[in-house]
């Protein structure tokens, strides 16, 4: 049960106006304003002088995790990260002993804690009132999560807008001189007498191709095409992409198996195959080149689960949360641009790529995708 709303009085020395109900009305205007504030898509708080929380509404509870009668009582900090939360008790008594306000009445964007410790963006405004004489402190936080995000991925776009425009000029002015320079050394390394040289000039073609498959990688990562779509069978996909990769001498001692029944997926079979590819070969690095490869096809509602399981050791915790970042990369050599991109291609086509666990046994990465639904039949409904 929520604590009553104190419906304070106005002083000469409030720094925020309250309206004072009618003296004939009184249950009334109490009722009114708790309306109010109940239904507010903010959260609104009210703490004493002690800094100890006194009225907590239902959006602060949804967005803090708590119930009001969990916080009610306690002191406000138990909402703050560290280290205002240990200072909190400082500020309010500075305030009351100058009279000189920092926050109070200026809107700030802050850390707020939730219940459990997680922390998450917030605009809070605070506002002092007197109550009876005693003062009282009312902050009004609005969760930023999603415009975090959403300024996140406006820089993100931004930044990778000007990646797909430096790519077009690489893959103009340094793809077709590599060319160029490839084919020459080729010829050349034919005429050559010895062997010794010709193995000079074939280690420089190797480092040529592998520059040339740099900006092959960082064109398809900054302007990735638009997805052709249509019904793909997703275990086909795989099935033959895997069929294809075992001819490849690098596989001869992986076993690789596909399980999972057919699933219809909406797709572009050739940007598929370009992540699918990608999370394989992941997973053949990540076993140095044997052990046991599984891709799980599984439906999970409007989705279809691939989960691309290997044997291996395992990707290092701190590396977890960059895995998908471009140009970061665990490996001895690469561009760090393989899976960056395969998620890139995963998300045109409305899906995602994660990590869903990794250890000394090995590492599941599941790419999601989009399931095929017939025409008639509501999503999701079987």
């Amino acid at each position: 049960m929520k604590p009553a709303l104190p419906v304070p009085r106005v002083s000469e020395k409030m720094t925020a106006t309250v309206p004072t109900p009618r003296s004939d009305q009184p249950q009334e205007e109490a009722a009114r304003w708790r309306a109010i504030v109940e239904s507010a898509v903010d959260g609104i708080i009210v703490i004493d002088k002690r800094g100890q929380i006194e009225f907590f509404n239902p959006a602060a509870e949804r967005m803090f995790g708590y119930a009001a009668d969990e916080v009610v009582g306690r002191n406000v900090s138990i909402l703050m990260p560290q280290p205002h939360a240990s200072a909190h008790d400082g500020y309010l008594a500075k305030y009351l002993t100058s009279g000189v306000p920092h926050i109070i009445g200026i809107g700030r964007d802050v850390e707020a804690r939730r219940k459990g410790g997680a922390l998450f963006p917030a605009h809070l405004s605070v506002g002092a009132v007197s109550v009876d004489g005693d003062p009282k402190f009312i902050g009004i936080v609005r969760d930023l999560t999603e415009r975090v995000e959403l300024e996140r991925k406006l820089r993100e776009e931004a930044a990778l807008a000007r990646i797909g425009e430096l790519a077009a000029v690489l893959a103009h002015e340094v793809r077709n001189p590599l060319a160029a320079v490839s084919a020459t050394m080729q010829i050349l390394g034919e005429k050559l007498p010895s062997h010794e040289d010709r193995e000079i000039v074939d280690e420089a073609l190797r480092r040529l191709d592998a520059l040339s498959a740099m900006m092959t990688d960082l064109l398809l990562y900054a302007r990735p095409p638009k997805p052709n779509l249509e019904v793909l069978d997703v275990a086909a996909l795989v099935e033959s992409l895997v069929a294809f990769l075992r001819m490849d001498p690098a596989w001869s001692q992986v076993k690789c198996r596909v399980t999972g029944d057919s699933q219809l997926v909406v797709g572009d079979a050739e940007l598929l195959k370009v992540v699918l590819q990608n999370l394989l070969l992941n997973a053949l690095h990540a076993m140095n080149g044997r052990g046991e490869v599984a891709v799980v096809i599984e439906p999970n509602g409007g989705t279809v689960h691939l989960d691309v399981v290997d044997s291996g050791s395992g990707i290092p915790a701190a590396a977890v949360p960059r895995l998908f970042t471009p140009f970061f990369t665990t490996k001895a050599s690469g561009t760090g641009l393989g899976l960056a991109t395969a998620r890139r291609i995963a998300r045109a086509h409305g899906g995602d790529i994660d990590v869903v666990k990794t250890g000394p046994m090995g590492t599941t990465i599941r790419l999601r995708m989009p399931r095929h639904e017939p025409a008639g039949r509501p999503q999701g409904e079987y």
